[in-house]
């Protein structure tokens, strides 16, 4: 079955918890005689069966949560913040469930760190779609990298509202040069889902890059994290 088409500079980043069925096929003792496969559900349901739950009853919560909250990556994203419905599963429940999506987000972080980030789209956009497709306010990230473009650090540096993160590129150029890094990938979301960028977003990208250029720093991209789709605005021509 081919792809849908993507527009050039987005990416799925649906795949952060898909994983091999040989790899799937050994959680699924965990769960019983629960199936497990890359569905949603299936994955959910294994983990709810891991942490305890007979399968029927791991099916149907299952079942109810991504009805409430549409994917895995969003229940797990609930579960560390306490939020809806999660708040109400065992306690045993709530802790797998934060310690998978920790686990996940550092195996991410650490082939981040060990290859180029700029190479490894796929699994970058996956990593930043799990953290921050999700989140309900705006946050504004940077990637710090090294002369051979591996992630140096990973760092929020700002928070805002539904549609606004304070930037500060002066504060972004400041912690580049403290972490000694080569150059920095700029990054954040859109609570609505659209991912195109703003004016407002254009406007603060060249901010940031003329800061940058004057202590000979440069910005390998921008990216907008969405709920469905990552754009790169170097990809797509915007930066």
């Amino acid at each position: 079955m081919s792809r849908p088409y993507t527009p050039p500079g987005m990416a799925d980043g649906g795949t952060f918890f898909a994983r091999p069925q040989e790899e799937l096929a050994q959680v699924q003792p965990l769960a019983g005689a629960l199936p497990v496969g890359p569905d949603h559900r299936q994955c959910l349901a294994a983990l709810l069966g891991a942490a305890g739950m007979v399968p029927v009853q791991a099916h149907e919560k299952a079942e109810a949560l991504v009805g409430e909250y549409a994917t895995l990556s969003a229940v797990l994203l609930a579960a560390a913040q306490q939020e809806g419905s999660v708040r109400l599963l065992p306690e045993a429940v709530r802790v797998l469930l934060i310690l998978v999506r920790e686990s996940a987000l550092r195996l991410h972080r650490a082939r981040l760190q060990r290859e180029s980030v700029l190479c490894e789209r796929p699994a970058l956009n996956a990593y930043l779609s799990a953290l921050m497709a999700h989140e309900k306010t705006e946050q504004m990230r940077v990637l710090f990298l090294d002369a051979a473009n591996r992630l140096v650090a990973d760092e929020v540096m700002g928070r805002g509202t539904v549609d606004h993160a304070p930037v500060y590129p002066r504060e972004i150029v400041r912690r580049a040069l403290v972490l000694q890094a080569s150059s920095f990938v700029l990054v954040h979301n859109h609570p609505s889902g659209d991912v195109q960028p703003s004016a407002e977003d254009m406007r603060m990208t060249g901010q940031i890059i003329a800061a940058a250029r004057v202590v000979g720093l440069s910005v390998a991209d921008h990216l907008i994290v969405g709920r469905e789709q990552v754009l790169s605005m170097k990809e797509a021509g915007l930066l």
